[in-house]
């Protein structure tokens, strides 16, 4: 219904047409005679709008418009003078429809377009209540999936979900995470991913690799994105999912916007423990990591890093080697530890990357 009301208005017009969502992605759009501008044919092509043309075109307020608005061309990003009708239903945005304006349009043409509009409205309005349904629905098979529900796997394997194999799930943190997934499924085939919003991350499952990357820019410049193993099974995929969390952490703690568990090493066990094993440090350890001691702290961290190696150490922290024994006295004494042991040796590494990754 929506297509024959885009293609009739294109008839009248003699111009084409483009419906999008309020994302300002294309759903409906007409027979493309015509030059069309850059903006257009990579909104097409890449389903959706090109990030500078986004930012012009909300930046003209279309966002919160209630008429028609017109854009004017912007030729530095390839992008002629439009016009922008709202899709409005009942104060809800339901999506733009666009009409390029390499001829201005008349007063009765913008008229017939915002009828056009008004038509798309009542459409769009059961479609987007339908989608809703469809997401709070793939929202609880996800869950149901990571949990290791055999119902929720079986539901997506009978409704064509997730179609080919390995397996990725990502998990990953950011701001306005709920636009992010947006952003993200706007970029991938229909049933290829499963995505929501869970404990406060977006959580995707994916059926294809190189998802990762797309999922870091979609939440932004503050992502960190958690990438888990691959597997060939369903029932495998909440073991994919506590490693994504992992993978996550450590993306947290280095300021990286993606880490796959496939790259750690030692910090697969890492991050694997819980937070509460921190409780566990002893007394004197505690005392010396969440005490005023900054400057030991990172003397043994280095001293650890670089297993023991006082030259090295030395040069890193630009220390003379007595300054750095004396330090070194300090940490064993405030710590109650002899950096001479091995194990006391790892059991202060661990602390430390147990700390550094409950700071963040």
């Amino acid at each position: 219904m929506l297509q024959e009301i885009v293609d009739a208005l294109s008839a009248k017009l003699g111009r084409p047409v483009l419906v999008d969502d309020p994302e300002l992605r294309p759903i409906a759009y007409s027979t493309q005679f015509g030059t069309l501008d850059a903006v257009r044919t990579e909104s097409i092509l890449g389903r959706t709008a090109p990030a500078a043309a986004r930012e012009a075109l909300f930046g003209h307020g279309i966002g919160r418009a209630q008429k028609p608005v017109r854009i004017p061309a912007y030729p530095a990003i390839g992008m002629e003078a439009r016009l922008c009708v709202p899709i409005l239903r009942s104060g809800r945005r339901l999506g733009f429809l666009w009409l390029l304006e390499d001829r201005p349009l008349s007063d009765d043409e913008v008229a017939l377009a915002s009828r056009a509009a008004a038509e798309s409205a009542s459409v769009l309005q059961t479609e987007a209540d339908t989608q809703l349904d469809r997401r709070k629905r793939e929202q609880e098979l996800l869950a149901g999936l990571l949990a290791g529900q055999k119902a929720a796997a079986a539901a997506l394997e009978a409704a064509g979900y997730l179609p080919h194999r390995p397996l990725l799930v990502y998990a990953g943190s950011g701001p306005a995470i709920g636009d992010a997934l947006e952003r993200f499924l706007a970029r991938v085939p229909v049933k290829h991913t499963l995505c929501g919003e869970l404990d406060g991350l977006a959580v995707c499952v994916v059926d294809a690799p190189a998802r990762g990357a797309q999922l870091a820019e979609a939440l932004g410049g503050d992502a960190a994105v958690g990438e888990g193993d691959a597997v060939t099974r369903l029932a495998d995929v909440p073991r994919s999912y506590r490693r994504a969390l992992a993978a996550r952490r450590v993306a947290a703690e280095r300021g990286e916007p993606l880490v796959r568990w496939d790259g750690l090493r030692a910090a697969r066990l890492l991050a694997a423990m819980p937070a509460s094993t921190l409780d566990d440090v002893p007394d004197g350890l505690r005392r010396l990591l969440e005490g005023d001691h900054d400057q030991l702290v990172k003397t043994l961290a280095t001293y650890l890093d670089l297993a023991g190696d006082v030259k090295a150490t030395s040069a890193q922290l630009w220390l003379h080697r007595t300054s750095l024994y004396y330090r070194l006295r300090r940490i064993e004494e405030i710590a109650g530890v002899d950096l001479g042991r091995g194990e006391d040796r790892l059991l202060c590494h661990v602390a430390l990357r147990l700390a550094r990754s409950a700071g963040d």
